[in-house]
C-alpha cells in the first residue's frame, strides 16, 4: 500500500463525472487509451472483472471435460478451483525446496507438456505465493512448445511491472499466448475489480463470446482511463515499493534471518528460532502470513511490500524485539 498512490487513485475517483453512478459502461475509449499504452490494438484486448475474470474466460472458453490444464503448486488459488469446476484434468508441477527458496526447472515443463499434450498451460510470471520467475529465454521456449503441441498458453502477468520483463508484445506472433493483468498491485485500484487479458485478435474474440454483457462495471472503467493518465504515478509507487521492500529484506539479512528475494510486490523472511517472539511482537503492528503449510516456504513468513517509512517501522519493531 502506498499512500501517495492512494492520493492519486482518490483524486481520480472525485473528477469522475456523475454518470459514472448512473450510467451502463461505455469501454471503447478505454479499450483505445490501454492498447495505445500497450502498443497493441483494441482487438487484442478484452476488459475483465480483475484479472482472475480473464482467467475465468480462458477457462470457460477453451476448457471442455477431461483436457488437461498444467499449472505450478503452490500457485494462484482458483487455478485448481477451476480445473475442478470446468472438470479439467489438472498436472501440478510442484517447486522444489532449493537453497534459493522454490525451484522448479523449465525442463519439467517442457517435459510435462510433452508427455501430457495440455490443452492448457497456466503460468504466472512472476508466481505467488513463491515470487519465483520464468526467465525470459526460457519462457519464450515454454510458448513456443505450447503452440506446436496445441495449448493454449496462459501467463498471468498480474504483478507487472513489479517485474518488469512481459511477453505481451508477443501476442500476435504465438496464436496460443494470452496474458492476463490486474489492476489491483501496482495501479492500487483492487477495489475497482478491473483487469484485462490480451492475445491474438482471434483469441480475443473466443474470449469476448464469454464475457458477460458488460466487461466491467462503469466507474472501474471511468478510474482506469483516468489512472492512465497516471502512469509516472504509478511508476513512482513502483520504486518507492520496491525500494521499501529492499531495505527491508537487507535489514533482515543483516539480523541473520534467511530471506526470499522474491519478484512480486511481497518479500519472505524466516524468522528461525526467533519466530515466536517476532510473531508475538509484530500481532498489533501489521498483517501478514506467519507460514506456509508447503514445503517448499515452510518456516518463511510472507509481507506486503510497502514504502520504505511503513517497512521501517516493521524492521525497529523487530530490532527492539531481538535486543530484549
Amino acid at each position: 500500500c502506498d499512500p501517495v498512490l492512494n492520493k492519486v487513485v482518490s483524486q481520480v475517483m472525485e473528477n469522475l463525472p456523475p454518470e459514472t453512478l448512473f450510467t451502463y459502461p461505455e469501454s471503447a475509449s478505454l479499450y483505445k487509451k490501454l492498447a495505445d499504452w500497450l502498443g497493441l490494438n483494441p482487438e487484442n484486448l478484452v476488459l475483465t472483472a480483475g484479472s482472475d475474470g480473464a482467467i475465468r474466460s480462458v477457462f470457460e472458453a477453451f476448457i471442455s471435460p477431461g483436457d488437461v490444464v498444467i499449472h505450478t503448486q503452490p500457485t494462484f488459488a482458483m487455478y485448481p478451483v477451476y480445473c475442478k469446476m470446468y472438470g479439467a484434468s489438472a498436472h501440478e508441477l510442484a517447486y522444489r525446496i532449493s537453497a534459493n527458496g522454490p525451484d522448479l526447472q523449465v525442463r519439467d515443463i517442457l517435459e510435462a507438456i510433452e508427455k501430457f499434450s495440455p490443452r492448457l498451460i497456466c503460468l504466472p510470471n512472476p508466481d505467488s505465493p513463491t515470487g519465483t520467475i520464468t526467465k525470459p529465454e526460457e519462457l519464450l521456449d515454454v510458448i513456443a512448445t505450447a503452440g506446436r503441441y496445441g495449448a493454449v498458453m496462459l501467463v498471468d502477468e498480474a504483478y507487472y511491472p513489479f517485474y518488469d520483463e512481459t511477453v505481451i508484445g508477443l501476442v500476435n506472433e504465438y496464436p496460443s499466448l494470452i496474458v492476463t493483468r490486474s489492476t489491483g498491485k501496482a495501479w492500487g485500484m483492487a477495489g475497482f475489480r478491473i483487469g484485462y487479458a490480451a492475445a491474438s485478435p482471434e483469441v480475443i474474440a473466443t474470449l469476448h463470446k464469454v464475457r458477460p454483457m458488460y466487461e466491467a462495471n462503469t466507474i472501474g472503467v471511468a478510474a482506469f482511463e483516468g489512472m492512465l493518465d497516471h502512469v509516472v504515478d504509478m511508476q513512482q509507487s513502483i520504486k518507492r515499493i520496491n525500494l521499501g521492500k529492499e531495505n527491508f529484506l537487507n535489514e533482515m539479512q543483516e539480523f541473520g534471518f534467511s530471506i526470499l528475494r522474491g519478484h512480486g510486490n511481497f518479500l519472505h523472511v524466516s524468522f528461525g528460532e526467533q519466530a515466536n517472539e517476532v510473531h508475538a511482537a509484530l500481532a498489533d503492528l501489521v498483517y501478514y502470513r506467519k507460514d506456509f503449510k508447503e514445503p517448499c516456504l515452510r518456516g518463511f513468513s510472507r509481507f506486503s511490500a510497502a514504502p520504505p517509512d511503513q517497512m521501517e517501522r516493521i524492521v525497529e519493531r523487530i530490532r527492539q524485539t531481538l535486543k530484549k
